[in-house]
C-alpha cells in the first residue's frame, strides 16, 4: 500500500506529532523501560570526580532524528537519502549507551504504545497491518504514522547492525596521560586511546567524538581532538569551563571515548584555504593543519582565531610556531568580523575552502561561498 500524499491524513498526523513530540518520547521511554532487555555492555569511566554512574539515553538525539526525518517521508513509506542516513547515525550513536540490534523490537513496541497513548487508539501491539489497524478502528493517518515509524525503527537498526557486523567497537577506553590547566578557563587534557581492538579507531582530522568522563558520567560531551589521529591512539582535548571551576581529572583516569562524526576537512584539490575558529573551535582546525604538515602538496592556509576572552587564546604561542615554521600557513588572532573582512577584501576569488569551527559562528553568515560549520 503507497504512501498518501503529503496533504492527506499523514501530513494532518505527522504535524499532530511534531506538536506532542515530547510527550510520545516520555511515553515512549517509560514503556521501553518497562519491556526493553538488559543494556549490552559498554566501556565505562574511572577515577577522580563524581561516582560512576550509567549514562541514559539522550532524548534529544532522538527529537532531533525524528523531526528531520519527518521532513523526507516519501509517498511509499520510505525516507529520502539524506534522513535515512540520519536515521541509521542515530542506531550507531546509541550503541554507546548499550543499545544495540537486541533492543530494537522493544524500541518498536514502545514507539507503538506511547504514539497510539497519545491519539487514544488501541494499541495494534506488533500486529502493524492495515487491516489489524481497520479492526482496531485506528484512523487512518496514526495507522500511516504507526508504519513510518516502524520503518525508521527499522532503519536505525540497520545502523546498529552495519557497525556489530562490522566489528565497529561501540566504545573505547582512554588513559588520562596529563592535565594541563592552561587558563583560568581552559584545561587540556591528554589522554591514550585503547586502539588495540580490532576496528577500533578515534576518526580522522577535523572530526567530533563522544567523551564521558567520570566528572561527568550521567552525559556524553562532543570534543574535538587538536591532534590528529595516529596509531597510538593519542587524543588532546581543550576543556572550556568557568573560571575557577576546573575540571576534577587527574593522570590515570579512565574516560570513554564514542562515535567519531563531522565532516570537517580540507579537500586535496584545495590551494588557498581559510580557517576560522571561535573559541574552543581552534581544536578541530588546530588538527586538520597539523594533518596538512604531513602532506607533500599543501594549500595556503590563513588561520584566525577568536575567544570571548584574550585571556584564553591558550594556543597563540603554538600557532605563532606554526606560522614560523611553515611557509603555507599563517595566523592571526582576529574576530569573525576581521575574517569577514578579509574575505570580502579577497572577494572570496582567493579562497577555494573556508572552514568555520565553534560555538558560536552566527557573525559569519556574511562570509561568501559555502563555509562549513561545526557547532
Amino acid at each position: 500500500m503507497s504512501m498518501s500524499t503529503p496533504d492527506s491524513a499523514l501530513g494532518a498526523t505527522l504535524a499532530a506529532a511534531r506538536e506532542h513530540l515530547d510527550t510520545i518520547l516520555d511515553r515512549g521511554r517509560l514503556h521501553y523501560a518497562d519491556i526493553a532487555p538488559a543494556a549490552d555492555p559498554v566501556d565505562e569511566p574511572s577515577g577522580t570526580g563524581a561516582p560512576t554512574t550509567p549514562a541514559h539515553v539522550d532524548l534529544t538525539l532522538v527529537r532531533r532524528a525524528a523531526l528531520f526525518a519527518s521532513t523526507g517521508i516519501n509517498r511509499d513509506g520510505t525516507f529520502a537519502d539524506p534522513q535515512t542516513e540520519v536515521l541509521a547515525d542515530l542506531g550507531r550513536d546509541l550503541r554507546k549507551y548499550g543499545i544495540g540490534t537486541g533492543h530494537y523490537a522493544a524500541i518498536g513496541e514502545a514507539a507503538t504504545a506511547a504514539i497510539t497513548e497519545v491519539f487514544g487508539c488501541p494499541d495494534p501491539g506488533t500486529d502493524l497491518t492495515y487491516r489489524h489497524a481497520e479492526e482496531l478502528g485506528i484512523p487512518e493517518g496514526v495507522t500511516e504514522l504507526l508504519q513510518v515509524v516502524d520503518h525508521a525503527v527499522r532503519i536505525a537498526a540497520l545502523g546498529a547492525v552495519e557497525d556489530e557486523e562490522a566489528g565497529v567497537p561501540a566504545t573505547l577506553p582512554a588513559t588520562v596521560l596529563e592535565v594541563e590547566q592552561r587558563t583560568r578557563r581552559v584545561t587540556v587534557v591528554r589522554l591514550a586511546a585503547d586502539l588495540t581492538r580490532p576496528k577500533a579507531n578515534t576518526g580522522w582530522p577535523g572530526q567530533y567524538l563522544e567523551v564521558r568522563s567520570a566528572h561527568s558520567p550521567d552525559s556524553w560531551r562532543k570534543l574535538a581532538s587538536a591532534i590528529p589521529p595516529n596509531p597510538d591512539g593519542y587524543l588532546e582535548f581543550h576543556l572550556s569551563h568557568p573560571a575557577g571551576d576546573t575540571p576534577v581529572v587527574a593522570a590515570g583516569d579512565t574516560w570513554v571515548v564514542a562515535n567519531p562524526t563531522g565532516s570537517l576537512e580540507v579537500p586535496e584539490d584545495a590551494r588557498q584555504v581559510l580557517m576560522v575558529a571561535v573559541d574552543d573551535g581552534l581544536a578541530a582546525l588546530r588538527a586538520l593543519v597539523l594533518d596538512l604538515s604531513s602532506r607533500q602538496n599543501r594549500p595556503q592556509v590563513h588561520l584566525y582565531w577568536s575567544a570571548e576572552n584574550p585571556e584564553d587564546l591558550h594556543e597563540q604561542v603554538g600557532l605563532e610556531g606554526f606560522d614560523r615554521g611553515f611557509d603555507w600557513f599563517t595566523f592571526s588572532v582576529g574576530t569573525a568580523t576581521d575574517a569577514v573582512a578579509d574575505a570580502a577584501l579577497n572577494a572570496g576569488a582567493s579562497y577555494d575552502t573556508i572552514l568555520v569551527a565553534g560555538t558560536d559562528t552566527a557573525a559569519l553568515a556574511d562570509l561568501p561561498g559555502t563555509p562549513r560549520v561545526v557547532t
